[in-house]
């Protein structure tokens, strides 16, 4: 059981996030990567980041997406690249998310835009939420409320959504 609800969490959380994430640097500067969005490598990423928090009073919205997805979208792809082996491993899927954890909290931090941030706090807020859950279906499965959990995912889901629409309009 603990096998089977980490190895949903972990998937839904990988689509979730890919989902999220990707869409944030489709909307982006215009360099020519949006042909590339979700299998580019994420050195263009990080050759923003440094440009966005230099100019972080005045962070566009694409600056501010951009400055998240060079936080987040590596983690994301090594995340989803790992979910079979974390199914066999539910403690190993509980480290791994507390890992991306991190990525996204420097994500959030990393965003100053007045209309960005508050989607990227949402969707940091929303995974939190799931992480706690996941870590107690990990620690006691007979304890798992599946039903509160698809919600939970639902809410990840939902923000990433939110996340994508404020960097792609």
């Amino acid at each position: 059981m603990a096998r089977k609800t980490t190895a949903l969490a972990t998937a839904a959380l990988a689509v979730a996030l890919l989902a999220g994430c990707s869409a944030g640097g489709s909307g982006g500067n215009g360099d020519g990567n949006s042909s590339g969005s979700g299998s580019g490598s994420g050195s263009t990423g990080q050759s923003s980041a440094p440009k966005a928090s230099s100019q972080a009073s005045s962070q566009t919205k694409a600056e501010a997406c951009s400055a998240f997805q060079s936080k987040v979208e590596d983690a994301a792809k090594g995340l989803q690249s790992q979910v079979s082996a974390l199914q066999s491993d539910p403690n190993a899927a509980v480290a791994k998310l507390k890992e991306f954890d991190q990525s996204l909290s420097d994500g959030v931090d990393a965003v100053q835009n007045t209309d960005v941030k508050p989607k990227a706090e949402a969707f940091r807020s929303a995974y939190d939420e799931m992480l706690t859950q996941i870590e107690s279906i990990a620690k006691d499965p007979k304890s798992a409320d599946l039903s509160a959990f698809t919600a939970t995912t639902q809410k990840v889901q939902d923000a990433g959504t939110e996340f994508q629409k404020v960097c792609t309009a």
